[in-house]
């Protein structure tokens, strides 16, 4: 059964078209979708030929898909040196940070809305919201990062598909805070932590209620962020991400920001539905989703094996072969059961003849005439089932 809250049936429903895939940005080729039913360029294949020739003279091949090693590669510009540290790095951060084991300080934490989820934009991407004010009451680095893998981790096993939802939107409130208020060492590593183990990941970020000092600080904290990065941030003066609403529909955004949806002042975790009107009046459903018939049209054909599969959208053409095949069945049973004309005739006949001397004295002395030997033709319409002449 899908859980609403998290993922539903229009969820498995949407395939990013090729520009939502990968496209062009200042002339710098960007990545967001690696998994599920993507196909990656020549260039790219070519790409990851020679990085895994290169993991190889290094004696250094870790168990990981194309597609990891591809998100590594874009996020590094295709250094392989950067990438090859990058990749060892992000496994000692994994054998560190796992299994997840949610206490009392990581719960009081993400209950106290300093990170949370808040909506979809029109293509199911989760939308989070970052309050940094509250985020910079947080004493305990290590807490607070933590407490974000936990979140960061429910967000990608619940919210995203493989090939078909892989990024988030985020919008970053800063009530009026200098970036430069949070204690520069904290900042870093908070930024270092989100850049290095969930990369490509960001789809777009608004960052809001800026200071008018923003310049200034940006300046300084933009040097701990990537390029590709840097150039998906964009910054507000009031508190309303207008971007956000080329892509989002405004039920699915709190008041405070601009949206229709009611101010959230507790229950932050766990996340849950916002609104199910998800698509701008001007967004054209068929143009974002494909039907249910061409979902199990993918599936028949082989092209899902690598994504995760809606059972609910299965089961109705399951339903439909296996009626179908009933059907089919039933057909061929009524075929086969139901003798040629010629053969139930003779049968017949044999049946009359073979039964005739029991028959005829009777006859003849009752009606004191001989009774002829005929053929007994059938009605039009009768059918003999095979069954009956087996007696």
């Amino acid at each position: 059964m899908i859980n609403r809250q998290t993922l539903f049936q229009e969820c498995y429903l949407l395939f990013p078209k090729q520009d939502d895939i990968c496209y062009v940005m200042d002339k710098i080729k960007v990545r967001k979708i690696f998994e599920g039913q993507v196909e990656f360029d020549q260039q790219e294949m070519e790409i990851l030929k020679q990085f895994e020739a290169y993991l190889i003279s290094k004696r250094f091949m870790p168990k990981w898909t194309e597609p990891q090693l591809l998100r590594m590669l874009y996020a590094t510009k295709f250094k392989f040196e950067k990438t090859y540290a990058a990749i060892q790095a992000y496994i000692q951060w994994r054998n560190q940070a796992f299994p997840l084991k949610e206490n009392q300080e990581t719960t009081k934490f993400l209950s106290s809305g300093s990170i949370y989820l808040h909506g979809r934009d029109n293509r199911f991407r989760p939308i989070i919201v970052v309050n940094a004010i509250k985020l910079a009451a947080q004493k305990n680095i290590d807490i607070t990062l933590d407490s974000m893998t936990i979140f960061l981790e429910h967000v990608i096993a619940n919210y995203t598909l493989p090939g078909q939802i892989e990024n988030w939107v985020v919008v970053m409130d800063l009530g009026g805070l200098g970036i430069t208020s949070l204690p520069r060492q904290q900042l870093q590593r908070v930024l270092d932590y989100l850049q290095n183990n969930y990369r490509s990941r960001m789809h777009k970020c608004y960052v809001v209620n800026c200071p008018g000092t923003i310049t200034f600080s940006w300046n300084i904290v933009k040097g701990f962020l990537e390029e590709i990065t840097v150039r998906k941030i964009s910054f507000e003066k009031s508190s309303i991400p207008t971007g956000l609403f080329e892509h989002c529909h405004k039920s699915q955004v709190e008041q405070k920001y601009g949206g229709i949806s009611q101010n959230i002042e507790n229950n932050f975790w766990p996340p849950h539905e916002i609104s199910q009107q998800y698509f701008l009046p001007t967004d054209n459903i068929t143009d974002i989703l494909i039907s249910k018939q061409q979902y199990n049209q993918l599936y028949q054909f082989g092209k899902l094996s690598k994504n995760r599969l809606c059972k609910e959208l299965l089961e109705d053409i399951r339903q439909s072969l296996q009626n179908t095949n009933t059907e089919q069945h039933l057909d061929k049973k009524m075929k086969e059961e139901v003798p040629d004309p010629e053969e139930e005739q003779q049968v017949i006949n044999d049946l009359i003849q073979n039964n005739q001397d029991f028959y005829k004295p009777r006859i003849e002395e009752l009606f004191e005439m001989p009774l002829c030997e005929t053929k007994i033709q059938l009605p039009f319409n009768f059918i003999a089932h095979k069954k009956m002449l087996k007696y």
